[in-house]
């Protein structure tokens, strides 16, 4: 059979209708997708080794099983261990599998296999638990580098490694978009190589030679976009709003406490920006609670003085009724005029808000991508301020250019801490600037690290609070599909709270697949003190403040990035109440709660940013891959050292060569523009 790039998965071997709708909801349709799906991580098994000199660790060894049965537990009637006990000429070995009999007429006495998994020191005797075996003479693992991928309940590792190989010297129809000279000079493999070696490694050297490949291209691919957006960006005609200093000093001492001095000295660099005659392209980043929003206020407060409409972008109707809310009370006294438009407005109302915003009667216009639809239009659109919505691309911006006739100014902001490397790279095209400063009079919230035991003297806590008028998040990985591993899902969890311990307090759920006016209505509930506890997914991670929420409590901690249990965290002490925040992590694998433990011990968003920046991928520490601001899944971005060569290397480029010559890199510079901040 003959296979391209484009061809369904559901044309290769083992794939009928139920595997392949499976695939489907990985996102894995085509070859190309299947060739794109990278391992997580790589076994090595490469070394057999003798009973004897067996160290702690993942092991591969080659021995003759001399006795295998199957016995209840003592503690656990239902649960089935099979132990087993293997030699070779240096010494014997313990095997244990749970619920598992039948393995016992899959090993045969007196008979050698290749035996592979973690070795471990457990009841005074080493020991493999669960291992994995083969016979010697069709092993897949033992002797083998084993490519681990993300995996489901029904979409294993090995089905994946199986219908990889049938399709793995497609490789070579995969175009490369680094050009062949900077490839050549920083000693890169070849795209098909790299790919290949990452499915079917012969070594771990080879693998980290790949992974330098993809790593470089990722940073340079970026950075090239970055800077043909940022060139584009100063050929057009920008708004010129001027600064007004009397309206400036009316507007700070109009305010009931002090700007700090990062927002002074922010706010004046975005005046300084909409002064000049090219459009401002700016990101503000700030930690939680450090006063974004009224920086975008002062800004929004210029640009409408100065006879311009101002939209305001944010990705979910919860965050774009707090904004509404916000802006509201900040600007009042000014007489702006702020109306909010989203999907749940019924067709006559939104008709009457269009027209109303294209006769100029509406100076702050804040919604979702409903702001990019072809009935919104402006009267004067002078100023977009987009909110933790990195996903706002060329295509968003030339619907604002029709709109507004020139492009309007863009400030981006965001509350996720962005380590510089990465800022430079995700946000290539974009002056940076940071509130690096917190409000005085924050009351500290204390975080705790917590297991299973614990539970019942924190929810005894959270009932006290309750009782004293305060009110409770609850935040759950999933929203109704719990797992083996003990994660909780929301629906579930609502569920048995309302039936058990909470059964006498109010509780609401919230989740990303409840309709618009369901999440308004929830989460109007929990601001007016109608709800005393929230149940939740990340949803309710970024912008929303409500006074008397004291408690986040985080289930399955340790399944979220450090960044977004920081937001989480940030949702509560938003007032002068003493608030705290409970990680529960479940499970004991050691590296997920070191890596969590460090909210124990800072509040600094930065610093946790760069903890986390070494740990995970870059896409899902700040949550980039999902919103689209960037597609790093193998470029290291604490490594200073590459970023600065990938930006020499790209920046060489560009100055020396025409783009156009380059059809597979244009190709990705035009997607990257398409779907990310690189705009």
């Amino acid at each position: 059979m003959s296979l391209r790039l484009d061809t369904k998965l559901s044309r290769l071997k083992g794939v009928g209708e139920v595997l392949e709708r499976e695939l489907e909801r990985m996102e894995l349709v085509t070859v190309a997708d299947l060739l794109d799906y990278f391992p997580r991580r790589y076994d090595d098994f490469t070394q057999l080794a003798p009973i004897a000199q067996l160290r702690p660790g993942l092991v591969s060894v080659r021995a003759r099983v001399e006795h295998i049965d199957v016995r209840r537990s003592f503690k656990r009637r239902s649960m089935a261990i099979t132990e087993a006990i293997v030699t070779d000429a240096t010494g014997s070995l313990k095997l244990t599998w749970f619920n598992s009999p039948f393995i016992v007429s899959q090993l045969k006495q007196g008979e050698e296999y290749l035996f592979t998994g973690e070795l471990a020191y457990k009841g005074n005797v080493f020991g493999v638990t669960q291992p994995q075996f083969e016979r010697p003479d069709s092993a897949e693992r033992a002797g083998h580098i084993v490519a681990v991928y993300p995996e489901t309940v029904k979409i294993s590792s090995k089905l994946l490694r199986q219908l990889i190989a049938q399709v793995i010297d497609c490789v070579d129809l995969l175009k490369d978009p680094l050009p062949e000279a900077i490839r050549t000079a920083e000693g890169l493999v070849s795209l098909s190589r790299a790919v290949r070696t990452l499915h079917q490694p012969d070594s771990m050297a080879a693998i980290a030679e790949a992974r330098r490949r993809m790593e470089f291209a990722e940073l340079f691919t970026h950075l090239v976009t970055s800077r043909v957006v940022q060139k584009a960006i100063e050929t057009e005609p920008g708004i010129e709003i001027p600064f007004n200093e009397g309206l400036a000093k009316e507007f700070v001492a109009s305010l009931p406490y002090a700007l700090t001095n990062a927002q002074r000295k922010v706010s004046w660099q975005i005046f300084e920006d909409m002064q000049r005659g090219t459009p401002m392209s700016r990101l503000l980043e700030g930690d939680v609670g450090s006063g974004k929003t009224l920086v975008a206020a002062f800004a929004t407060l210029m640009a409408i003085r100065a006879g311009y409409q101002v939209a305001v972008m944010v990705p979910t109707v919860v965050l774009a009724t707090q904004h509404l809310r916000s802006f509201s009370e900040i600007l009042q006294t000014w007489g702006v005029r702020v109306e909010l438009i989203a999907s749940a407005l019924k067709a006559a109302e939104r008709r009457e808000l269009e027209a109303r915003i294209e006769a100029g009667e509406v100076d702050v216009v804040i919604g979702t991508q409903a702001l990019l639809t072809r009935g919104v239009s402006f009267a004067s659109l002078g100023l977009v301020v987009v909110d933790e919505q990195h996903r706002f691309g060329v295509n968003q911006r030339l619907h604002l250019k029709d709109k507004a006739g020139r492009l309007p100014h863009v400030l981006t902001m965001t509350a996720t801490p962005i380590p510089r490397t990465l800022a430079l790279v995700a946000f290539g095209d974009l002056d940076i600037s940071i509130l690096d400063e917190m409000p005085p009079g924050r009351v500290p919230i204390q975080t705790k690290l917590c297991r299973d035991a614990d539970r019942a003297q924190v929810y005894v806590a959270i009932d006290e609070r309750i009782r004293r008028g305060e009110q409770v998040y609850i935040v759950c990985p999933s929203i109704d599909a719990a797992d083996r591993s003990g994660m909780r899902a929301a629906t579930a969890e609502m569920r048995r709270l309302s039936n058990s311990v909470f059964k006498h307090r109010r509780i609401g759920l919230m989740h990303g697949k409840l309709k618009s006016d369901e999440k308004e209505s929830v989460m109007a509930d929990f601001v007016a003190g109608r709800l005393d506890i929230l149940v939740s997914t990340t949803v309710i991670e970024v912008g929303v403040h409500v006074d008397q929420a004291t408690v986040m409590l985080v289930e399955s901690a340790e399944r979220f990035g450090l960044a977004t249990l920081h937001q989480l965290r940030g949702r509560v002490g938003r007032s002068d109440i003493a608030s705290d925040c409970y990680l529960f992590v479940t499970g004991d694998e050691a590296a997920g709660r070191r890596r969590v433990s460090a909210l124990e011990k800072t509040r600094d968003g930065f610093r946790l940013a760069e903890i986390d920046l070494a740990s995970r991928g870059a896409g899902e520490r700040f949550g980039l891959r999902q919103s689209g601001a960037a597609d790093f899944r193998f470029a290291s971005l604490h490594d200073a050292q590459m970023v600065a060569r990938a930006k020499e290397s790209a920046t060489s480029f560009l100055e020396a060569e025409d783009l156009v010559k380059y059809p597979c890199l244009l190709e990705v510079v035009n997607r990257l523009k398409a779907v990310t901040s690189l705009d």
